[in-house]
């Protein structure tokens, strides 16, 4: 099945499959490929009672998936089989969950939440009324929400989500948190358990929300989560009017652009990238940093801040570096080896300078210029007794930003529970001078965002606190659910 494409790297593993990006070796296009295990439970319950279970039905089921046509539910495009496995080829959708997209925000509009939830709605509304059966997703959450620019996407598609039969199905699988009370009992599940589910995913966003949102929009995420079924919303189009009435097409046209694509004055003049520890990434990320920002044609100059001469050995032991009236260029990067007291006659005046302090705290704290601050942290568990008392230092400074390294978000989770603030996740990167889509929408989103904020307090003058929602949110979920009870935690029921 696999000589049609070359497998690139592992998205995602769970109970219910491993899910592969592929490129199509002919078509050279990319696309993902979701390993179904035929003899799992998962696989049994799906297709009804496991004495039913057969290949063909899972079969059969599989190939009613491929008349879905949505734009917000990603297309299959072939289904496979061998003796183990059957393979889904799916749409490869590049895009940020819901889950990260509200971690990583500070201020989320009302008007916004309006509008995902009415797109939610619309592709729910839209399952539920697939001929000749219905489809229940079940599972809906946050991390299964993609949002591509302004239009939200459907993923995971489980085959446990697909009920192929008429009334109610007793499925007991879903997610801590999200899925309906029926669910938890064991009880036949219906249109309004993704109701529910849907429900949850707006009061995860509304616990975001700043300002707070409006009593209005507080009762219709109530009443759509409901613990009692006949209480919620009948249907999706029924809690779609609830949502359309508080809509707003003058806000939503301001404010519906998604966050890290809002345009902003180029108002940071110089960044700083210090490590935890020696070994953190502090050079590979300040290399990455400004690989990207000249790729996206924001020019930047690479500046070894703690006198290192790494820059001049890169640049003797490859021969396609070019030097430049001093400055030091390989595909996007440029970078300038520290000259001495000569160092400030090279700098153009309009590039961004991205000072590498390496670990060096003595030369940073000489020099309290910086627009922004990057303080790189080890992503490896270990490291974090120590890389805490560290960041705390910096806590309390606006104009910092914390990444946890090497894509683990395990870590960038607890980083961010304990420094009680934004913790952003840097992609693993084998190579610093390639700039990649994932880590250039990531870092102009974190510049951007930093150009509003620092605009604001520098021409604006204003003096605002900041209101960690991270913190609040986990403090408000904390009282619904004991330790050992965690909302976002895959359950099996």
């Amino acid at each position: 099945m696999f000589g049609k494409y070359r497998i690139i790297s592992v998205l995602g593993a769970g109970s219910s499959g491993t899910v592969y990006l592929a490129r199509h070796l002919k078509l050279n296009v990319y696309r993902a490929i979701k390993c179904i295990p035929k003899d799992t439970a998962l696989c049994k319950s799906a297709a009804g009672r496991s004495s039913d279970f057969s290949e063909s039905s899972l079969l059969d089921e599989a190939n009613f998936l491929k008349t879905l046509n949505h734009p917000s539910i990603p297309l299959i495009y072939d289904i496979d089989e061998d003796d183990d496995f059957l393979y889904m080829i799916e749409e490869f959708i590049e895009g940020e969950s819901l889950e990260n997209f509200i971690l990583y925000q500070n201020h989320i509009p009302q008007e916004l939440i309006i509008e995902y939830g009415i797109q939610l709605c619309e592709i729910l509304d839209y399952l539920h009324h697939v001929t000749p059966y219905p489809i229940l997703y079940q599972d809906l959450k946050p991390e299964h929400i993609l949002l591509c620019g302004n239009q939200i996407k459907l993923i995971d598609f489980g085959i446990a989500s697909f009920l192929i039969g008429s009334g109610n199905h007793s499925q007991r699988y879903g997610t801590e948190g999200f899925a309906a009370p029926e669910a938890y009992l064991g009880h036949a599940v219906g249109v309004a358990a993704d109701i529910y589910g849907l429900g949850k995913v707006l009061s995860f966003m509304a616990d975001a929300a700043k300002p707070l949102c409006s009593a209005e929009l507080l009762r219709i995420i109530s009443k759509a989560s409901s613990e009692a079924e006949a209480a919620r919303y009948q249907t999706a189009s029924e809690l779609k009017d609830a949502l359309l009435t508080l809509r707003k097409p003058d806000l939503i046209s301001e404010n519906h652009t998604h966050f890290s694509c809002q345009a902003s004055s180029h108002s940071i003049r110089k960044i700083a990238v210090l490590g935890s520890r020696p070994g953190a990434g502090a050079t590979h990320f300040a290399i990455s940093l400004v690989s990207a920002l000249n790729h996206k044609k924001r020019k930047s100059i690479y500046l070894p801040a703690n006198h290192s001469n790494t820059l001049t050995a890169m640049a003797e032991s490859n021969i396609f570096w070019k030097e430049k009236g001093g400055i030091f260029h390989y595909e996007h990067f440029s970078g300038i080896p520290h000259y001495g007291n000569g160092l400030e006659s090279l700098i153009p005046e309009d590039a961004i300078l991205v000072y590498d302090y390496g670990t060096c705290m003595e030369e940073f704290s000489q020099d309290p210029e910086a627009d922004l601050i990057f303080l790189v942290m080890s992503g490896s568990l270990w490291d974090m007794p120590d890389c805490i008392p560290f960041a705390r230092q910096f806590q309390a400074q606006e104009n910092v930003c914390f990444i946890c390294n090497y894509d683990n978000k395990k870590a960038a989770k607890k980083y961010a529970r304990q420094l009680k603030k934004s913790v952003y996740c840097f992609p693993f990167d084998c190579t610093p001078f390639h700039s990649t889509a994932k880590k250039e929408r990531l870092i102009m989103h974190i510049i951007q965002k930093k150009e509003v904020n620092h605009h604001v307090r520098h021409w604006w003058k204003r003096d605002k606190t900041s209101f960690d929602h991270r913190h609040r949110r986990l403090r408000f979920r904390s009282r619904r659910h004991t330790s050992c009870n965690r909302p976002g935690k895959f359950l099996r029921l």
